[in-house]
């Protein structure tokens, strides 16, 4: 299996042409399926005038009515279990898992058998176009609740061929897992990029060992975008080949990930799950041209249990379209922030991840660490944006003001909004062993305290 450049072939090397004859087709099918099937997605056709033999490309799907994460916490909560949206007959729902609710109730997600089928071959395009082989083992540490990241991603990873190891870390124990690591040797990390900066500075604490000294050759880093400054660290601290995958429970938790040639993770989803890009102000479609950037929507194709037509997913992206050496033909994306985290400094779009790039490359002289305060929820803020930014451990703190003066220069420069710079000292602010919040909330304290 190794001499095999690609997983699935056909599928990730398919011309435009076919592919979109492939999509329309697959498309019309799905649209009248759950039109028969879903209460909930026939009102909202009915309500937006969409009548489904007229779907019959896929550039007919800007007629379709999107479908926000509100909708469907909203049709379950009325419903109940799986919602409205439901297609499947319930005994064919094989498996539910959700989103994780950080954000609000919890998105319950639906599976039927030939549904758990299509996430596996997903899981394997990603992880082949990423580097990972069969034989190569992993350790998850993810929670095994309702979480993709944990179920999925071992069920999915184990019918590859990949060896996994479950050790969530909320029960295992971080000293726990690292003596796993020592014992088993897998060769993959698998942890979203902020977290190889917490494990790191335990292996050097703890194990009096530095993480390149371990097993690991190869980086699985999945839930946050990867910035060219951490992966340039992460690839010197752990000695790997630090790739960025991508997936989302809502549509599939697989769908994208980088080949290491070109810039860009490649999309995964060819006859499965269709993708889209719009404005996330006017809502009108962009072209998917190299360059393009908009908000990107996804409808999955070829589901039984709980497809999502027109899925506003928040996530903004950058999209390249250019050829590719590895010969995969399709487009290829880098997500740079969220529409629903932007927020509007005096008519400035901010997103968070462009902070963290520009904090990120001052290291050492800060150690990556920022959150931005708002004295008021937003999106739209009529104030300099106030940064509290930890400086590094051989800043003085007599430095500490020269130093905020070139951050405030640097950030004014590149991302034109003036911000307030506080800076605190080293490991102020709370590690986080998986997705980190960037926002600090002062408006919901002074709430609290008043």
């Amino acid at each position: 299996m190794e001499d095999r450049k690609y997983w699935n072939e056909a599928a990730e090397t398919m011309s435009p042409e076919d592919l979109r004859a492939e999509e329309s087709r697959i498309l019309a099918e799905q649209v009248g399926y759950v039109f028969e099937r879903s209460p909930f997605y026939r009102e909202k056709f009915e309500r937006a005038g969409v009548v489904p033999d007229k779907i019959r490309s896929r550039d007919d799907i800007v007629k379709l009515p999107f479908t926000t994460k509100d909708d469907l916490r909203k049709t379950q909560a009325e419903v109940g279990g799986l919602g409205g949206h439901r297609c499947a007959p319930h005994e064919a729902v094989v498996r539910i898992q959700g989103t994780s609710g950080t954000t609000g109730r919890p998105l319950y997600v639906g599976l039927t058998a030939r549904d758990t089928e299509s996430w596996k071959e997903l899981f394997a395009r990603h992880a082949w176009t990423g580097g990972l082989r069969p034989g190569d083992s992993f350790i998850n540490p993810a929670n095994f609740t309702l979480f993709v990241g944990g179920l999925s991603e071992t069920v999915s990873a184990e019918a590859m061929g990949i060896r996994v190891i479950p050790a969530p870390l909320a029960t295992t124990g971080l000293e726990k897992l690292m003596q796993l690591v020592l014992d088993l040797k897998p060769s993959i990390l698998f942890a979203t990029p902020s977290t190889t900066s917490f494990l790191a500075e335990y292996v050097r604490e703890h194990l009096k060992m530095e993480p390149v000294d371990l097993s690991f050759t190869k980086g699985f880093l999945a839930g946050e975008a990867l910035a060219d400054k951490d992966r340039t660290r992460i690839e010197e601290e752990w000695g790997i080949a630090a790739r960025n995958y991508y997936g989302l429970a809502d549509v599939a938790a697989d769908l994208a990930s980088e080949c290491g040639a070109s810039e860009g993770m490649h999309f995964c989803g060819q006859g499965l799950v269709m993708a889209e890009l719009i404005n996330p102000v006017s809502l009108e479609p962009i072209e998917m041209q190299d360059g393009a950037e908009g908000e990107i929507v996804y409808t999955t194709i070829d589901r039984e249990a709980t497809p999502v037509i027109r899925y506003r997913c928040r996530d903004m992206v950058r999209v390249f379209t250019s050829p590719c050496p590895c010969g995969r033909t399709s487009f290829r994306f880098t997500v740079f922030g969220r529409s629903d985290d932007m927020l509007k400094v005096k008519a400035v779009n901010v997103f968070p991840s462009a902070v963290k790039d520009v904090v990120c490359s001052f290291m050492p002289e800060t150690t990556g660490e920022f959150r931005i305060v708002l004295y008021e929820p937003g999106p739209a803020i009529n104030t300099n944006l106030e940064l509290k930014i930890e400086y590094g451990e051989q800043i003085a703190p007599d430095e500490t003001g020269a130093l905020a003066d070139r951050l405030k220069r640097t950030i004014k420069e590149r991302l034109v909004f003036t911000p307030v710079i506080k800076l605190i000292p080293p490991n102020t602010l709370p590690r986080s062993e998986y997705k980190i919040d960037y926002f600090e909330r002062a408006y919901k304290q002074d709430k609290e305290d008043a």
